[in-house]
């Protein structure tokens, strides 16, 4: 299983209750340099995912790639009597799975409306003037 994790692209790290780096990949995560010691899950996002109703936090990495969105997914683990057993962090490229999406839905991502386009936002600034 180790050997399976450490060749996927991207990192895949787990953490003890504590935050304490158990296991880390050491695949992408958006550094420029990377750094090969392990790291403890920073204490605010630990706090965080203790204080969330679904235990789980996502958040988009800065990047230059424009090839690339990069997100970070972070869950706490819970026993059956819902004592906290770790964390797990795992670093995707969400432009992947949203390319697939609009490819099967057929829709797009556009820009901002522009003015020859229509409307696209209701405002009820001019509805006095219709009557």
């Amino acid at each position: 299983m180790k050997n399976l994790m450490n060749h996927l692209p991207y990192k895949i790290a787990y953490y003890d209750a504590q935050g304490h780096a158990l296991f880390d990949n050491g695949g992408a995560d958006g550094s420029f340099l990377r750094d090969d010691v392990k790291q403890d899950l920073p204490s605010w996002i630990r706090e965080e995912l203790l204080l969330s109703d679904s235990k789980s936090l996502q958040m988009q990495i800065p990047t230059d790639a424009f090839d690339k969105i990069l997100f970070a997914h972070y869950q706490a683990s819970l026993d059956d009597q819902g004592q906290l057993l770790g964390f797990s962090e795992t670093v995707y490229d969400f432009r992947q799975a949203l390319t697939s999406y609009l490819n099967e839905t057929g829709q797009a991502i556009v820009g901002w409306s522009d003015v020859t386009s229509g409307p696209s936002i209701k405002n009820d600034l001019y509805d006095d003037l219709e009557n």
